[in-house]
């Protein structure tokens, strides 16, 4: 056996520590190059003062409704202001309404948006699961973003919450944009191309919402929700994808030939 390479025994050791870390609300990473564990101390959201940043995060955060060529809603998710008049989104949200490009937005006052479809990838569930729509409205402010190449390294534990739509349906007053799950940066998968963010179980309407770092609160990255994440190729719950910003913004640009911050 070369060295370095991990016995049977040992990934379900590794495993199982992870699980453990999960559950104690602990945070465990893996060096899969030279498959060692490290254990460092959580940075705790709780000591981050969100009360003024919500608020003002949520005017750019919009229900995002795909509708079918019946004229009836055929999925929906979450979506964020990137540009004045733009608005990111997962590619599975927007998919279903893309054949007869129809999309209807609900912002932070309930007021509807009509949407056009700008860009759409059809990779599902990878780090190119984006959608970029346009609206008429310049008016809702866009989000600061993080440069997310950053984050992919010695950043392992650092808090993260997303704001989103978590219900499901047609948009309605019911379904308010809000704080929807809080979380870790486990790692960046250079497989996946995307972080593994540890401790966040979000709904499948937070699908295509806005990823922010805690302290910096930036967005890092869109939760892609419904995935899970893998370890030594297990599925394991609480663990989800989350597609880095700058691939977003690699996006942005190809669609339009402009630059995001």
């Amino acid at each position: 056996m070369s060295r370095g390479q991990p016995t049977g025994m040992v990934k379900f050791f590794l495993f199982m520590v992870f699980l453990i870390g999960i559950g104690l609300n602990t945070f465990v990473i893996l060096d899969a190059e030279h498959f060692r564990w490290i254990i460092r101390p959580p940075n705790d959201i709780s000591t981050v003062d969100l009360s003024k940043f919500v608020p003002e995060a949520k005017k750019s955060i919009l229900l995002v409704v795909a509708i079918g060529c019946d004229n009836k809603a055929c999925g929906t998710g979450t979506g964020f202001v990137i540009q004045p008049g733009y608005v990111a989104t997962n590619a599975h949200v927007a998919a279903c309404g893309a054949q007869c490009k129809k999309f209807a937005l609900q912002d932070y006052k309930g007021m509807k948006h009509v949407a056009t479809l700008e860009g759409i990838t059809s990779r599902r569930g990878t780090a190119e699961d984006l959608a970029i729509l346009k609206i008429n409205d310049t008016s809702l402010p866009p989000l600061q973003l993080a440069d997310s190449a950053e984050y992919e390294v010695d950043h392992d534990g650092d808090a993260i919450f997303t704001i989103g739509y978590p219900l499901l349906g047609i948009a309605s007053s019911a379904d308010k944009a809000s704080v929807s799950d809080e979380g870790r940066i486990a790692q960046f998968s250079t497989d996946h191309d995307m972080f593994i963010a540890n401790g966040m179980q979000p709904n499948p309407g937070n699908s295509g919402g806005p990823v922010f770092l805690a302290n910096e609160k930036k967005v890092v990255g869109l939760i892609v929700s419904g995935v899970r994440g893998e370890v030594q190729g297990v599925e394991v719950a609480g663990v989800e994808y989350v597609i880095p910003i700058n691939r977003m913004k690699n996006f942005f640009q190809q669609i339009t030939g402009q630059d995001l911050p």
